[in-house]
C-alpha cells in the first residue's frame, strides 16, 4: 500500500500550499520569526523560505509525525521540534506570525482555548495568527465522514471569535472558503 503523505507534492501548489500562499500577507512571513503548529509535510515551510523568511519552526505532537516534514524539508531558517499546541515549548512573546493549518479540530475536546492562548502568549504584541479549521455548515456536517465516523469537529464562525476573545486577539478578518461554507 502506497503512503501518499510521505510523497512529495507534484508541485510546489499543492494541498495546505495551495491555501497558505494565498492566505498568509506576505509581509507577515518575510523578515520575521513564525511558527507552523502542526507542521505536516512542510508545505508552508517550503514556501516561506521562498518569501524570505527569517526563521521558521514547525511543531508536530510526536518525532514520528515529524520525519514527514524532516525527509522533505532541509533549510538552514527552519527547525522543527515535537510540541503540542495546547502547551507550546517556547518563550512568550517569541513570534511575530503564527500559523495553524487544520489543526484545531484535533487536539482534545475542550482544550480550544488553551491553545488559542498558547498562541497569543508566544505572540509578539503585534504578532498575526493565523488559523483554518472546518467550517461548521449542515452540508460540511453531513458529507464529512470524519465527523461522523472520529467525532471531527467543525466551528462556527462565532465559536472561533469566542476562543479568539477569550485568550486576548483582536479578530481583523474571517474567510469562509472551500467546502460547504460559501
Amino acid at each position: 500500500m502506497k503512503n501518499i503523505i510521505d510523497e512529495k507534492p507534484s508541485s510546489d501548489l499543492h494541498g495546505r500550499l495551495l491555501f497558505s500562499s494565498h492566505f498568509v500577507h506576505d509581509s507577515d512571513i518575510k523578515d520575521k520569526k513564525v511558527l507552523d503548529i502542526g507542521c505536516g509535510y512542510g508545505w508552508f515551510e517550503i514556501d516561506s523560505v521562498k518569501k524570505d523568511v527569517q526563521s521558521i519552526t514547525g511543531i508536530e505532537l510526536t518525532e514520528n509525525d515529524l520525519n514527514t516534514a524532516l525527509k522533505h524539508v532541509n533549510y538552514d531558517n527552519v527547525n522543527f521540534r515535537v510540541g503540542s499546541a495546547i502547551n507550546l515549548p517556547f518563550e512568550d512573546g517569541m513570534f511575530d506570525t503564527v500559523v495553524s493549518w487544520e489543526v484545531l479540530e484535533h487536539i482534545p475536546k475542550f482544550t480550544e482555548n488553551k491553545m488559542f492562548s498558547e498562541v497569543y502568549r508566544v505572540l509578539k504584541p503585534s504578532g498575526r495568527f493565523y488559523l483554518s479549521t472546518p467550517y461548521s455548515h449542515f452540508f460540511s456536517n453531513l458529507f464529512d465522514p470524519a465527523y461522523w465516523l472520529i467525532g471531527h469537529r467543525h466551528y462556527s464562525k462565532e465559536k472561533v471569535c469566542e476562543f479568539a476573545d477569550k485568550a486576548g486577539f483582536s479578530v481583523k478578518n474571517i474567510a469562509l472558503r472551500g467546502g460547504y461554507g460559501k
